[in-house]
């Protein structure tokens, strides 16, 4: 639920994105059935993938533990998430896995890294559109 806050949040921007020749992408860790759930629950209208493998949040050193769900972030997120409507509706995939934000500039090189340090914990969304050198 707390993910799905996230993406209706970068969801909100996507015309300033868009504008800016931005590419979001999101790689969630469900399996692959799940995708156009998470689309119709979000909203989100950019490209979407799934690593039910974990492969690229290892590659990222993304943290995957009990411990990354049990901070006052999560709790704080979790109700966040629930007063605005996103609702647990079972766990879709590693429920432990905390993922991030990379940007990732036109030559390919990445320019931002953010690493949840737990659930909730999320990039600043005016930190991310910064880094995408977007001014607005």
């Amino acid at each position: 639920m707390i993910c799905r806050r996230q993406v209706v949040d970068i969801q909100e921007q996507m015309d300033t994105f868009n504008q800016f020749n931005v590419r979001i992408v999101v790689i969630g860790n469900g399996f692959p059935n799940f995708i156009e759930g998470f689309r119709n629950d979000t909203g989100y209208s950019g490209d979407l993938y799934t690593d039910p493998s974990l492969k690229s949040y290892q590659l990222l050193n993304f943290k995957n533990s009990v411990k990354s769900l049990l901070g006052f972030k999560t709790i704080k997120s979790a109700v966040h998430a629930l007063s605005t409507g996103y609702l647990q509706k079972g766990i879709q995939g590693d429920a432990l896995q905390q993922g991030g934000v990379v940007v990732i500039d036109s030559a390919g090189e990445p320019v931002y890294f953010y690493a949840n340090s737990e659930a909730g914990d999320h990039a600043p969304l005016n930190d991310i559109i910064q880094a995408c050198n977007i001014s607005v």
